[in-house]
């Protein structure tokens, strides 16, 4: 080994041939010796922890496609970009609300391809983020209602305006299906 890493120091010449080897074997050799380090405290780490948070996987996906930008808690910044928390629960009142939360771009045009993944993520937000504004009796998204709704992306000029609109209308039946109950 001392004649490949430090070949002048064993009386030899050093080669490009000798020099490329080491800028190749090095580096492996690095990494093969320090993934046993890092892969250690991988199966330690939940263990030594006590108390730790830990994620399931329907949290993990909302959380890497969607809380970038609706946030973590489900709240936004001052943007464009709706805030879930306490509000999202809105649109339940009626079908096309339901639809309409599947068919915005960034829904359907998720990186989540598979419709029951999606489905799971939805119900999360509903449940989880929705909090005072999800009306009782809510029925889950299921896997059929996503394939559905994404092959029928939302595709209009003020995106704003149909957002308004559309849950203004399920607002309104959520007020009217609240008063028949009085």
């Amino acid at each position: 080994m001392l004649r490949i890493l430090f070949p002048e120091k064993a009386g030899l010449r050093r080669s490009v041939f000798g020099t490329a080897l080491v800028l190749r074997v090095v580096p492996v050799l690095m990494l093969i010796a320090g993934s046993g380090f890092f892969l250690s405290g991988v199966s330690h780490a939940a263990d030594s922890v006590e108390h730790a948070t830990v994620l399931d996987h329907t949290s993990v996906t909302y959380l890497s496609h969607c809380g970038g930008c609706h946030g973590i808690e489900g709240v936004s910044g001052s943007s464009f970009v709706p805030t879930l928390r306490n509000a999202v629960g809105g649109f339940a009142c009626t079908d096309e609300g339901r639809a309409y939360l599947i068919r915005v771009p960034g829904v359907s045009m998720s990186l989540i391809r598979d419709d029951q993944i999606l489905a799971d993520v939805m119900n999360f937000v509903m449940f989880r983020l929705a909090g005072t504004s999800l009306p009782a009796g809510f029925r889950p998204y299921t896997a059929a209602e996503i394939h559905q709704w994404r092959g029928e992306p939302l595709s209009v000029l003020d995106f704003m305006a149909q957002r308004g609109q559309t849950l203004g209308r399920s607002l309104t039946a959520c007020a009217q299906k609240a008063a028949k109950k009085l």
